[in-house]
């Protein structure tokens, strides 16, 4: 823990940090590595099997897992159909620890691909501070908007960090 900090960010560690922090300890970072792989499971198991909602915590856990520890930016979109059920989610960009690019015209023709009629659009914020920037103000308002032309809702926009998660949808950004 005074690697780490707390239990969620050695869970969220990846194996080489693992095995520099526990250098002796090749039984314990194998057991967290299947400790990680097991709740990550978990979650997605959780989210699949029922109808999604942009106030859903469900999906909000299943995120914050999936991307708070990260320490470069990435982008995800959960793909949803007319129920509102997953049919997949894509890792659709990744960037740097302060920035990621997407391209709006490739996330709406990936939409259009799947047949999605609803998305939920997910980044990280390593620095830890949920808080939207310009830049995702305005990605996710011509996201919204592009997307409408094609009768695709964007159900919610949610940046996470280490401190939690911001929901535009919640903030009535959305």
């Amino acid at each position: 823990m005074a690697e780490f900090g707390d239990a969620p960010s050695a869970l969220s560690s990846n194996i080489s940090r693992l095995r520099r922090a526990l250098p002796r300890e090749d039984h314990v970072v194998e057991l967290l590595m299947a400790a990680r792989s097991l709740h990550l499971h978990a979650l997605g198991s959780d989210i699949e099997r029922r109808p999604l909602f942009a106030d859903d915590r469900a999906v909000q856990r299943y995120l914050f897992a999936h991307m708070a520890h990260e320490p470069a930016e990435q982008a995800r979109v959960l793909h949803l159909n007319a129920k509102n059920r997953l049919i997949r989610e894509d890792v659709f960009a990744r960037g740097t620890v302060d920035r990621v690019n997407i391209s709006t015209r490739e996330l709406v023709r990936r939409a259009l691909d799947l047949g999605t009629t609803a998305m939920i659009l997910a980044h990280n914020h390593p620095s830890g501070d949920p808080t939207p920037s310009g830049s995702d103000l305005t990605i996710t308002r011509d996201i919204s908007q592009a997307a409408k032309l094609f009768d695709i809702r964007l159900l919610d926009h949610i940046i996470v960090a280490r401190s939690g998660c911001y929901s535009f949808r919640a903030s009535g950004r959305l």
